[in-house]
């Protein structure tokens, strides 16, 4: 018999807060650099982002290197506080979540930086609405690396089979479901609200 869900994680960028990095891509740099979008995944995603958010580079390298990669003369200070303001809280999920925990132990697990989550944590007091939070660069480890969600596990406090992750990447839900957990791929709040509802959660 499957176990019931007794805590839901949620991811951060794309779930609770939108997708701040995607609009600072596209409607920053793309439009005021002489750069394309695939560059800026090329070189900040896929080259930078993972070594940087699992704390194994600082943010002054992260900054330096992909800005000499992509050619683009600013000053990265200046560029982190525009991304930064790319974020916020999706309408509703704060709300969702907070009524959530009247029921359930709910955590986030995120990949983020240590530079970054305190400025965010702090501005929109997200860690008030957890009972617990993951954060990469403090683990060493990053989505989907199974070792995350491994520490996830243990946080919960339940058999993998008793949580329900849920995230906007389909390619981290794959090793929570490898894990045993539940998961749902989160599109928008309406949706996933909808989804839970269909679980009875």
């Amino acid at each position: 018999m499957a176990e019931k869900i007794k805590t839901i994680l949620f991811d951060l960028g794309g779930v609770y807060l939108n997708r701040g990095i995607w609009i600072f891509r596209e409607d920053y740099l793309v439009k005021n650099f002489n750069v394309t979008n695939q560059q800026v995944i090329d070189v900040m995603i896929k080259k930078y982002y993972k070594p940087y958010f699992s704390g194994k580079m600082s943010e002054e390298e992260f900054w330096e290197k992909s800005l000499e990669d992509l050619n683009i003369k600013a000053d990265w200070k200046d560029l982190r506080k525009k991304l930064l303001d790319s974020f916020e809280p999706q309408k509703g999920m704060p709300e969702l979540i907070r009524n959530l925990r009247k029921s359930y132990r709910v955590g986030l697990l995120s990949d983020q930086t240590k530079e970054w989550w305190p400025y965010l944590d702090k501005k929109y007091q997200i860690s008030n609405d957890f009972d617990f939070t993951i954060i990469s660069y403090k683990t060493g480890f990053h989505k989907p690396q199974s070792e995350i969600y491994d520490i996830a596990i243990k946080e919960s406090g339940c058999k993998p089979d008793g949580i329900l992750f849920i995230d906007d990447l389909e390619h981290n839900l794959e090793p929570a479901n490898s894990l045993g957990m539940k998961t749902l791929l989160f599109e928008n709040p309406t949706q996933i609200k909808e989804d839970l509802k269909r679980k009875e959660i």
